[in-house]
């Protein structure tokens, strides 16, 4: 029998990748809540729903409506680079909104909800390689204090309520539908390069990152769905390190005259952030498209969407 998933944010960059995945598979009913005035993709091949994620009657009428045996938390009102700015606003948006959420869905008895948590913020400065799930967690930017948040509250409600709860802790994800202008070096600086728009660099360019394609990271979540994997906190990401540096080189491969300008570093970047996914690997069989090619391939989507 096909589960009736919803989908909290599914118009964004990782929610529409996942829909795209989610009605070739043929095993779910999708059902997705969005802010109003974003652009629904899949017309007429899911269930949609506008609204105001702060508002309790927008949400809980989905509840109503639909029997949900799994929710998607994708909606988040902040990135890295404004959630300092205001954090009275990321906490009573995205935290204080997705307690009520989780009231709901008890109300509702929804049991069982995947939350795509931040791996590039909620651990901070790492002491080794790579990050682990058990390592320590000192984010130091609101973001990741708020992602951290949520996944306390997760693990509060599993204690408390018997919710079942998996915290994917997600690197960062490019590719195919990405719109946002802050967020997301590689799309955001593809996007720049299409329009002939001079590349800023924040910091020396030696900042390194673990990169992940976003059709990787939906294949693995469906498969993680499937086999019915919960409450547990899960790393995704490729495992490997990449300075900025390196990413510009492969990007000059692609298109060789880059005007690039190097900016002082931010207080809210981290200087490394590669996640250990000893664990994922341990669950799943899977490989993942090379940095390259997939890098390759974001290009030729913007490029066609231009």
């Amino acid at each position: 029998m096909k589960k009736n998933i919803l989908i909290l944010g599914g118009f964004g960059f990782i929610g529409s990748n996942l829909i795209e995945d989610f009605l070739k598979n043929g095993n779910f009913n999708v059902i997705v809540f969005e802010f109003r005035g974003l652009i629904n993709r899949f017309a007429n091949q899911i269930k949609v729903y506008y609204g105001d994620f702060n508002k309790e009657e927008d949400i809980e009428i989905v509840f109503q409506e639909n029997q949900i045996d799994i929710v998607i938390h994708l909606i988040s009102t902040t990135v890295p680079a404004t959630s300092n700015d205001n954090v009275s606003y990321d906490i009573n948006s995205n935290l204080i909104g997705t307690i009520k959420l989780l009231n709901i869905m008890l109300k509702y008895g929804v049991k069982r909800i995947i939350f795509p948590s931040s791996g590039g913020t909620v651990y901070g400065q790492i002491a080794g390689d790579s990050a682990k799930e058990n390592d320590p967690t000192n984010p130091i930017s609101s973001h990741g204090i708020t992602k951290l948040s949520i996944e306390k509250y997760l693990l509060l409600y599993q204690h408390l309520h018997g919710l079942e709860y998996l915290i994917l802790r997600v690197s960062n994800p490019f590719g195919m539908y990405h719109s946002s202008q802050k967020q997301g070096f590689i799309n955001v600086v593809l996007k720049k390069i299409i329009k002939n728009e001079k590349i800023v660099v924040w910091g020396d360019g030696s900042a390194v990152r673990d990169y992940m394609y976003i059709k990787d990271l939906t294949f693995i979540l469906t498969k993680i769905i499937e086999n019915d994997i919960k409450n547990q906190i899960i790393n995704i990401g490729s495992g490997v390190g990449v300075s900025i540096k390196e990413i510009l080189n492969l990007l000059q491969n692609i298109v060789p005259n880059i005007e690039i300008v190097y900016e002082s570093a931010r207080n809210f970047d981290i200087p490394k952030i590669v996640l250990n996914v000893d664990k994922l690997k341990s669950m799943l069989d899977f490989s993942l498209t090379d940095l390259e090619k997939a890098i390759f391939l974001t290009y030729n989507w913007h490029k066609k969407k231009e």
